[in-house]
């Protein structure tokens, strides 16, 4: 479990906290924003963290 502070997208519907999760890593850094953003954690996420 590589997990880390929490990011998200613009314009996404959730957040990623997990380094391994492919969708989190695919959000292009102009478009990556710190933080949970009042969005709910990414399925991806949630199961890497198990």
């Amino acid at each position: 479990m590589a997990k880390k502070s929490p990011w998200h997208a613009i314009g996404s519907e959730v957040y990623h906290n997990n380094t391994k999760c492919t969708e989190g890593n695919n959000i292009e850094s102009k478009n990556q924003r710190a933080g949970e953003g009042g969005k709910r954690l990414c399925r991806h996420c949630k199961e890497l963290n198990k």
